[in-house]
């Protein structure tokens, strides 16, 4: 039967149970289920019910006039905002100075962790390890006209020739609404990454992946006060083995928490090393102090957190090679 046809019916049948005077829930559910299969649209069932019952001087239950001026209710506010709403975050949006990409176009070096390392090579203690590692992570701050929105954690991982130190950290720590929300047209952006030590240095975005949550910072004058960190990638972790979380959880810089590797996630590295919102973009590390991965988020519940690998970092680094920026 034509399209036209099974309107012809659904019409039909309507008509007729509306002459009553009255249709009946159980009435309702079969024309529910009859515009299913005449391929009416709930719109158009609802406007075609509506006319015949007004024609027809028909009583429809309370129930089905409360859900019709329920749905036009929703659909006016969803008009009014896509016409006003809409247009007033665009605006603010477009009149912020955001981060830009700054790309230096150089080669990053960074440094393997040897999978095949002698058990010997671990660090005696998690006071060890912090010591090693601490002035290689660093609090990061985003800072819209010389006021802080938001912040996370960094690490770094390379340098280049001209001995420019990068940081990764997470994207959504340095491009997220609360930066358009406190901004306005001719505020500056910038970003400024703090070591444990207390110096602090202004860093500028040199790439954002275009498909992992990381971003990398670019920072000038700090290579006398930080090393790269060596990663060790998925294939030298292990269920069970000792990690560190190190980051700047509710604005609390360069907070130490322990836990074990709960899981090796297709994905992400699962832990129960505490973290918060702050520890974004920072690392965890093993027992060598390598880094291992990459805090992307925690969980309602304390004992689950969630990171990159670190083998993420390098596929990131190669997404910076291939892209040509304009």
């Amino acid at each position: 039967m034509s399209k036209e046809g099974k309107i012809y019916v659904f019409d039909t049948c309507l008509e007729t149970l509306a002459s009553d005077g009255r249709i009946n829930l159980r009435e309702l559910r079969f024309l529910r289920t009859l515009r299913k299969v005449c391929g009416i649209g709930r719109w158009s069932y609802r406007k075609r019910l509506a006319k015949t019952c007004r024609n027809a001087k028909a009583w429809i239950p309370s129930k089905l006039i409360h859900s019709f001026a329920f749905t036009c209710l929703v659909g006016t506010v969803i008009v009014l905002y896509i016409e006003f709403g809409r247009e007033s975050v665009d605006t603010r949006a477009h009149n912020l100075t955001t981060l830009r990409e700054a790309c230096s176009g150089k080669e990053i070096s960074v440094l393997i962790f040897p999978a095949n390392d002698p058990p010997t090579s671990q660090l005696p203690s998690g006071q060890d390890v912090f010591d090693k590692v601490c002035n290689s992570i660093v609090s990061v701050r985003v800072f819209v006209d010389y006021v802080p929105v938001c912040s996370g954690s960094g690490s770094v991982i390379g340098a280049d020739d001209l001995d420019m130190l990068y940081i990764i950290t997470n994207k959504h720590v340095i491009q997220n609404s609360s930066i358009s929300a406190h901004g306005k047209k001719g505020d500056r952006v910038r970003v400024e990454v703090s070591q444990h030590s207390g110096a602090k240095f202004e860093a500028s975005l040199d790439f954002y992946s275009r498909q992992h949550d990381l971003a990398i910072l670019a920072v000038k004058g700090m290579k006398d006060y930080a090393k790269p960190l060596q990663m060790n990638l998925k294939s030298g972790l292990r269920v069970g083995q000792a990690i560190y979380a190190i980051g700047s959880p509710i604005g609390l810089d360069h907070s130490f928490t322990a836990g074990v590797v709960s899981a090796l996630r297709e994905t992400y590295l699962q832990t129960d090393a505490t973290v918060h919102s702050g520890s974004s973009g920072g690392p965890l590390v093993d027992q060598h102090g390598a880094l291992c991965a990459v805090v992307t988020e925690g969980h309602a519940t304390k004992d689950y957190g969630f990171a990159l690998y670190s083998d993420v970092i390098l596929e990131v680094l190669e997404e910076r090679k291939k892209l040509k920026l304009r």
